[in-house]
């Protein structure tokens, strides 16, 4: 493990147990509010979670789907998925279950105790996955299966129990008052405590907070057991600690979705960089780092399909100048560091609209939209000139003796013409300079191809 991975772990942490640190302090002050709220308020709440945790879900399964060896964002993704079912549960039953608030009330809070008991489940699912993420065998396999058993039983119970059913019946609030009864006072609440409780300490302890992801599912296991500890101070459900409570669901489960988008888009970032840099490297020379020979030629079509007598358009031909005594006299890595240098001097002199490449060993090109011949002529000499001085400044460094260069010129004023007939037409007037004594500049004889 590097440094900066220590260090981010160690702020994680740091950060995770200073908001714990906080909510509790918060929690403990809080001024009691003995409050009653309408009902009404639930299904705002509800709707909004709901679909909150269900696009969670669904983001874990597509990371899943990227990353087929996290095998432990499976139980996640069940757990946000059943979870915003068992809220839309919820929902049916307050608006299509005609009944009393107090019968209403009760159902909502049952429900809410089997999503509680069916999370915390699949987070210790999710954890031991975690633990055992790189030994392969069936043991996993077996913990996916028991999720999806966990997780389908779950959910038939409570759509029996909405549906009513299921003969199976639970009394945790008092129909008439609305306070809560003896069976969540006594034993469910406390139960629900030390299952959060267990599963934020676990978390922490497994995954060292190393990433905003499992600081992000502490964060869930800890606003839910906030939420379970606000409901205690609160002797009735449609008090404010219900209310808050949820409210902290939501919270949490926004926290989790900036984390999930916040990761989407690190990973299209750097995919992207990615592509960038495999289509530099597919259309550059790796040791000049000018363009190759396929981009030059590819460029040129282009180009020429535009050119008119308007916009002219002139190729620059260059080869090193008795190249092969370099190579053979003082060796290929001297005669990669001239090849280096020169790519540099032509990369300096060209301008920003120029296509400069290396198409050969020792030969170069340079593409020159809306130049003319004059112009053409111009540029190519002024290269001339600066290989001639810059390797004779430099002869004990990267250049063992003077070097020169021969250039051929071709310019076109037709878009009819063929890139590979102008192509031929500079390397023409390359072999001719080369004929005419090397180190010199020479422009093919026909001006319009």
């Amino acid at each position: 493990m590097n440094t900066t991975q220590t260090n981010i772990r160690k702020k994680n942490l740091t950060f995770f147990l200073l908001l714990s640190l906080t909510a509790s302090i918060c929690l403990w002050f809080i001024p009691f509010n003995n409050q009653r709220y309408s009902l009404s308020f639930y299904p705002v709440i509800a709707t909004f979670a709901g679909v909150l945790h269900i696009q969670i879900g669904c983001f874990m399964s597509m990371n899943y789907m990227s990353y087929r060896h996290k095998k432990y964002l499976l139980p996640l993704a069940c757990a946000f998925y059943c979870s915003g079912l068992f809220l839309f549960l919820a929902l049916y039953i307050y608006f299509y279950k005609n009944g009393l608030p107090g019968v209403i009330y009760n159902d909502i809070a049952v429900l809410y105790f089997m999503r509680n008991m069916l999370i915390t489940g699949l987070f210790f699912a999710t954890y031991y996955l975690y633990r055992f993420k790189h030994k392969k065998g069936k043991c996993s396999k077996t913990i996916i299966y028991a999720t999806y058993v966990w997780s389908v039983v779950h959910l038939v119970m409570a759509t029996l129990y909405s549906i009513r059913v299921t003969p199976i019946a639970f009394q945790l609030v008092d129909t008439d008052t609305f306070e809560w009864l003896r069976p969540w006072r006594g034993s469910f609440i406390y139960i629900l405590i030390i299952l959060w409780t267990s599963i934020m300490l676990l978390g922490a302890n497994l995954t060292r907070l190393k990433t905003q992801f499992w600081v992000s599912m502490s964060l869930v296991a800890l606003s839910n057991l906030l939420s379970v500890i606000i409901m205690l101070k609160y002797t009735h459900i449609d008090s404010a600690g219900w209310y808050l409570a949820r409210g902290l669901e939501c919270l949490s489960a926004m926290v989790v979705m900036i984390v999930l988008m916040s990761d989407i888009f690190k990973r299209y970032k750097s995919s992207r960089q990615a592509y960038e840099l495999s289509y530099e490297n597919s259309v550059r020379d790796p040791m000049t780092r000018l363009y190759n020979r396929g981009y030059f030629y590819n460029a040129l079509s282009n180009e020429v399909k535009t050119s008119s007598p308007h916009k002219p358009l002139s190729i620059v031909f260059c080869d090193i100048d008795f190249f092969k005594s370099v190579n053979d006299t003082w060796g290929h890595l001297q005669g990669d560091r001239v090849i280096i240098r020169l790519a540099k001097i032509m990369q300096r002199l060209s301008r920003r609209s120029d296509i400069v490449a290396r198409i050969g060993g020792e030969e170069f090109a340079v593409l020159l939209p809306e130049t003319n011949a004059d112009a053409a002529f111009n540029i190519a000499e002024r290269i001339r000139k600066h290989v001639e001085q810059q390797t004779q400044a430099t002869t004990d460094g990267d250049f063992p003796r003077i070097i020169t260069i021969s250039l051929g010129i071709v310019t076109s004023v037709e878009n009819s013409a063929a890139a590979e007939r102008l192509a031929d037409c500079a390397d023409r007037a390359l072999y001719k300079a080369k004929n005419q004594g090397r180190n010199c500049v020479v422009a093919y004889s026909d001006e319009n191809i």
